[in-house]
Parts: structure tokens; sequence; C-alpha cells
């Protein structure tokens, strides 16, 4: 990760507790937790099974508080769908703040409309005909399953009463009862029949559980269409060709007359008057008193549920799935089983399948972020979700302390690292502004220190523990690794990076390799620079500096070594130079040959040991690491003089530690500006780079006033991106790329070795 932020140790311990014993998925096999803040956690746990493979599973666990309460969120109207980001987003535009939200009810593919109960800020917003069993929330954060079933009627003062079967429901033509469509439905009726329209103001009361609501009617009408449903009114309305009793009901109201609407609860002894917020589903119940439930049907598939245990604690569960090697799914009964497995003694079913989702805000983040992998490969649009409303106000007390670029925090001892604050946040996860006021000391028996402008000097091998503090003592620590002695040693050419074990010659007195030392422990490279090890030649082969530039002596078949050390590892480079053998085994007949020999020597480039022999692989492709790197060597950049620069790239740390100040170098210099991915711009350091993107770079090394054509044209001219027009123009103009024989540039196709060196060579020419 770019940002290394506080760790929590309960999390930790929380997460070992609830996969301990795990069966029901398969064996635990890794996984994460993280304390989100208001006694909330959030946990992924992967599982292997050698019946199905790999499983995903992503859930939080609430305890229920002030802090943060659960909500039901159902967006601006009653019809049609939304994705969880868009859910998000309405809640932020109404002033409440998301902590962390899962998919909720089955719904309509055609209306959006959710198949069973809704209650929301304790109102009915939508009601189905007969019982399901639904999950509510207490206004405190406590939850509750059970059978919600709600009889709803429109009476006169009389006391003549008829049934309202649905509220905000579709009115489809033909249907017998009597639909409540409130201003929450849709903007308009929605209808497409013949139907009698009963327009009403709430004069007292409201739809809730158990209480009576008076209305005034202000219009009484047959309309065959939609209309429009004002803010603060509702329709009772039906099709003119359904029961004749409630027609003939609402067929006698008159404007003016006050209608009573009452909501009924049928059993459960008056519990859901205490819901503020409820959701049911035709998916039914999972577990209830502690016993998993029967009558299934069969079918593995992505799962959403909601569960509360003994203890009064509820969960918000997801579990991938139809995605071979990352998440296969699971039944129903497996579904109930593992809810039991993680202490739950009462578990409903949601809507699952390309539906299941879940996202969460974590500390330390401006933003939520979707967790789990929906298996439509894309976020669904449904009816309602469920959140955690995060009520946290601003503290200002420190809590989460952001790193820039602190993934890696393994050092070679002598190495020094500046520790920055890239961002703060309190105990209610908001961002704090600066001046943070924190302080660092080192905590260590290693001799590393920290010195007077913040950088760390790492020394001796073992833990270095360093501790942020406060006005109000430690805020956060963040733990670095040293050492005096790697467990290997490797060498990369900086041409290219690629890594040598051999070097095979000719002689030259111009050929010089500017080489990079890397130490590894445990297979994890560790922060190092060149001028940490000890550079030395053997044999009458040339000479090599303190910082690893090796230059080839002008003589024949000489033999040596190159030999570099640091803290008791060695490693040694055989050099052989001669001029009976060909640069590279493999570019004899290749039609590069000779640029790359010529390249080759003056040591822009080098080859890899392969079988014995030094191969150059001129038709691999290459990475846009690869690239960035064989640029900036060619410009002949200072690369230390970037190494405190920073990237803004989404995945900055997935760039290798040999290659970090490479990019470095061609972002500050406007080389290489990334590629958007899906959270925001990345570097993407392991993709092919094409050759539209290699262009555009080349391009960009050249004076910005470099002249060029504008009437380029090629037979595949229509698929050059826009924003490679200009350099594909200009190289083009100078001769560095010329198509091919066909007429085509081919700007979406991977870029290879050799054409690289090629357009090095014709743009040093």
């Amino acid at each position: 990760m770019k940002k290394t932020a506080i760790s929590i140790i309960s999390a930790v311990a929380a997460a070992a507790q609830l996969t301990a014993g795990a069966e029901v998925l398969g064996t635990p096999s890794g996984g994460w937790t993280t304390y989100m803040g208001a006694d909330t956690y959030f946990y992924n746990t992967r599982f292997y099974s050698d019946s199905v493979g790999e499983q995903n599973e992503y859930f939080v666990e609430y305890t229920p508080n002030s802090e943060a309460v659960p909500v039901v969120v159902n967006g601006y109207t009653i019809w049609g769908t939304r994705t969880i980001k868009q859910a998000e987003q309405y809640m932020e535009d109404n002033g409440l703040r998301p902590l962390a939200g899962i998919n909720g009810d089955y719904f309509s593919f055609k209306t959006g409309i959710p198949m069973g109960y809704t209650i929301i800020d304790g109102e009915i917003v939508s009601k189905e005909l007969g019982g399901q069993d639904a999950v509510g929330f207490r206004a405190d954060g406590t939850g509750f399953i059970g059978w919600l079933d709600i009889a709803t009627s429109v009476s006169r003062m009389d006391g003549e009463k008829v049934e309202i079967q649905y509220i905000n429901k579709w009115c489809q033509p033909g249907f017998d009862p009597i639909y409540l469509l409130t201003d929450k439905f849709g903007g308009s009726s929605r209808t497409s029949s013949e139907c009698i329209f009963v327009i009403c103001t709430p004069t007292s009361g409201a739809l809730r559980v158990d209480e009576s609501m008076v209305v005034t009617v202000d219009d009484v009408f047959i309309y065959n269409g939609a209309i429009e449903i004002p803010d603060g009114k509702m329709a009772l309305v039906m099709d003119t060709s359904g029961d004749a009793d409630c027609y003939d009901f609402l067929s006698r109201c008159h404007v003016g007359e006050e209608l009573i609407i009452s909501n009924e609860s049928l059993g459960d002894n008056g519990l859901w008057q205490e819901a503020a917020n409820a959701i049911s589903s035709v998916g039914g119940r999972l577990i209830k008193d502690g016993e998993v439930q029967s009558g299934f049907e069969a079918g593995a598939a992505p799962r959403t549920a909601v569960g509360i245990k003994e203890n009064g604690n509820i969960i918000f569960y997801t579990l991938d799935g139809r995605q071979p090697g990352h998440s296969y799914g699971a039944q129903l009964t497996t579904l109930a089983a593992r809810m039991k497995e993680l202490g739950c003694v009462d578990a409903i079913n949601l809507d699952g399948g390309g539906s299941t989702v879940i996202s969460a805000l974590f500390p330390g983040e401006d933003a939520s972020k979707v967790v789990n992998s929906p298996s439509d490969g894309y976020l669904r649009s449904v009816a309602n979700y469920l959140f955690l409303k995060d009520n946290r106000e601003n503290t200002n007390i420190p809590w989460i302390v952001n790193l820039r670029d602190a993934g890696n925090t393994n050092y070679l001892s002598g190495m020094s690292s500046k520790i920055e604050i890239e961002s703060m946040y309190d105990t209610g996860n908001y961002k704090m502004s600066e001046p943070y006021n924190i302080d660092f000391r080192a905590e260590t028996d290693t001799g590393s220190y920290i010195d007077d402008d913040g950088y760390i000097i790492f020394s001796g091998s073992g833990i270095v523990n360093i501790v942020m503090s406060g006005e109000d003592g430690d805020v956060a620590s963040v733990v670095y690794t040293t050492y005096e002695t790697p467990e290997e040693i490797k060498i990369y050419n900086e041409a290219d990076w690629h890594e040598i074990d051999e070097i095979n010659a000719l002689p030259s007195d111009e050929m010089q390799l500017a080489l990079s030392a890397a130490s590894y422990v445990n297979g994890i490279e560790l922060h190092s620079n060149n001028n940490l090890y000890t550079w030395e030649v053997e044999g009458d082969i040339g000479t090599i500096t303190d910082d690893g530039i090796f230059t080839l002596a002008d003589t024949n078949d000489a033999e040596g070594n190159i030999i570099v050390s640091v803290g008791g590892t060695e490693k040694k480079i055989p050099v052989h130079i001669s001029d009976n053998v060909s640069a590279f085994a493999d570019t004899e007949t290749h039609w590069a040959r000779a640029i790359i020999d010529e390249m080759a020597e003056t040591g822009i480039i080098n080859g890899m040991e392969e079988d014995g022999v030094t191969v150059f692989k001129p038709d691999n492709n290459i990475t846009r690491t690869e690239f960035a790197a064989m640029i900036v060597r060619y410009m002949g950049l200072d690369l230390d003089s970037y190494a405190d620069d920073s990237l803004d790239f989404t995945d900055s740390a997935d760039i290798p530690l040999w290659a970090q100040s490479a990019v470095k170098a061609a972002y500050a210099e406007g080389y290489i500006l990334g590629k958007t991915g899906d959270g925001g711009t990345e570097f993407a350091p392991y993709d092919n780079i094409i050759r539209a993107e290699a262009m555009t770079i080349l391009g960009r090394v050249l004076p910005d006033d470099t002249p060029y054509l504008d009437n380029v044209s090629f037979t595949d001219s229509a698929d050059i991106p826009d924003w490679a027009a200009e350099g594909v123009k200009k190289l083009y103009t100078l001769g560095v790329v010329n198509g091919y024989e066909d007429g085509s540039i081919l700007p979406l196709s991977n870029m290879t070795r050799a054409e690289t060196v090629a357009m090095l060579y014709k743009l040093s020419e």
C-alpha cells in the first residue's frame, strides 16, 4: 500500500477468534481484519476446500452503539434501482455518512421495486401482501429478526373499511386491490391502464406500524395512464376492473372527506413498533432461535445475509461466488451453517447472486470502496441497501496516521528514509488539518535513530519501532526492520533492469555498464543504494567505481569477475571478453542485430544468462517499468536527485524498489504520466507497454518545439489514441518510426525489446 496506517491489535485478535475452528467453507487460508471505529470490525477470510476450491467472504461485525446505527437506504424513489455507490452518494447528499453497507431485498428487474417490506425512519415506505421474515433495527442500533405482517386498511369516519394490500408497489393492469402510493414512489403513479385515483393530503399521524394516519381527500377521478404524485400528497389507486367493493369505496370518496389509514401488525406482540428501520426478504430465515432452518432451494451462488449473535452483535455478511479461482459461492444450507458457525442465533437471507456487494469507509480514507468482487464483473443496480450510518463527529483527537511511501519497511543498514505524514484522521475518522504537531522517536537497540530533519538512519540488525506522539501521548507507530547482512545480492543492468549473472562482451574501450545492486532477505528486497556496497574487479577486465559503473577493458581473451559485497554477503559476476563471440546468442539472424550489438557496446542495454549463454530475447515484450528505466538511463538523468520525490499513482507500492528512482525521474520529467485505472491514475508497472504509449513517451523526451508533419497517415490511423497522435507524428517526421510494410503502425500492439532498442538508436542518430 502507498500509505501505512496505525494497526489495531484488538482487531487482529478478534479475527483469530472468528476463524478459529472454521470448517463450513473449508480451511482458512488467509484474510485480513480492520477495526473501523464505532465498535465495528471488517473481516475478510479466504478458505480453501478440496470440493469447491477457493472461497472469499467479507463481513462486518457491529456491536450496537450510538456512534453508528443500521439504516435502510432506498434512494430518492421506491421505483428504480441504484448501485451501492449511488446509494452512498444519496446518503451524503442528505447529510448521512456511510460506514459500511450491503445490498438488501430481492427486487423486480422491471421496476426496481423491492419484493418485501421496507421501513425507514419508522415509516412504512413499502408493503407487501402477507407476511415475510424481516430484520429490524431500533434507534439505538440493536436488531432483531421476526415475522413481519402488516394489515393496512382505509376507513371512513363512520367505520366503513376496505383493505389496502400494497404500499408503494406497482399497480399493474387487471390487478384487483387498492394500492397506496406516496410521494416517495417515483414521481408518478406509473399506471398504464384505466384507474380510479383518490388524491389525499395527510393531516395527522404517519404511516407507522400500529398507528393510524388521517388524510383529507383533495380529488377523485378516473384516468387511463400515469399521473403525477405531488410532494406531500399520496394516492389511493386501483384498476377500474378490480375488486367491486374496493372500487365502490373509492368511487364514493369526495373532496374534503377525511379518511383513516391504519397499519396493524399481526403477531410478534408489537415488536415491529420498535423498528426504526427494517427490511424483509422473500429469501427467508436461515437460523431461528439457534436452529438452522430447512427446506432451502439448491444451487451455489454469491450470498448476502444478516445475522444476530447471542450477545446482540450484528453481522452483515457477504460471500463471493461464481468466480473460479476466487470464490465458488454456497448453497443456502451452507450459508446458514456458516452464519451459525460465526455465532449467530438468528439470521436472514437477503438477495444474492450478482446483487451481492459490500462497501466500507476504512479508517484513514476519504472515500468508501467496494471490497468484494461482484460476480457480474460490475456493480449491479438494486432496490435498496442496509448501511451502518456513521454518527461520529469531528473530535480533532489523532487516531489514524498515514505515512507517505511506507509500503516496504525493510532496509539495509546504512540506508536512510525520511518519515513523512501524508494525512491524519481523528477518532471520528475525519481528516485533520496541518500542522499535526506530531513528534517522532525511535525505540530500538540497533543503533538506528531519527535526525533533526526527520530522516531515519538505519544501523545494525533488528526491529526499529518509530513512535508518533502528540500533545495527549502516543498516537501511532510503524515498525521497520534493518539488516546488516542480507541473504542474497542480485545485480541488475540499469539500462534495462534485467538481472545479470554473467557478462560476455566484445573488446571495447567505450563500453560502460551502470550496475545496480539489490539485497534480499526471505525473498523481500531491502531498501539500499549502490554506495552501501563494496565494488571490486578481479582480473584484467576493466574498472568499476564505488557506485557500480563498470568500464570494460579494451583487451581480448580476458577473464575475470565483478565482486559485490556487503555485510559479509558476496555476489560474483563472471566476465568474459573475446572478439570470437557474438554479443548475444539469439540475435545472430535478427533484423535488429547490428543495432542491438552497437547499443550493447555503449552499455545502454545488456543481456541475460540462459542455459549457459548470454541472450537478449529481442522479441520479448517490454514492461512499463523496464521501458521507464531504459528511457531515463538513455537520457542520462541523475536518478539520485529524484530519490526524495513522491509518486501519486494508486499502485506506487507495486513498483519494484530497483526501479522506483527511475520511475520517479520519468514522472518528474513528465515522460510518463500514468494511466487511468479503476481507482484513479495508476502506473501498472508489470503491464506490457504498447507502441502508442512508447511513442508518446519518446515524443515527450523531445523538445516541445520539435516540428512535425501534421498529415501523417497509416492504414490503422484510426487506432491511434488521441493522446498519442502528437508523439507518433514527431517520431515519424524524424524517421524514428516508419510503419510496417502494409502501411500500418500497430499502435495498440505490445512493444518488444528489439523495437525499443531500435527506436532509441534512431532517436540518438
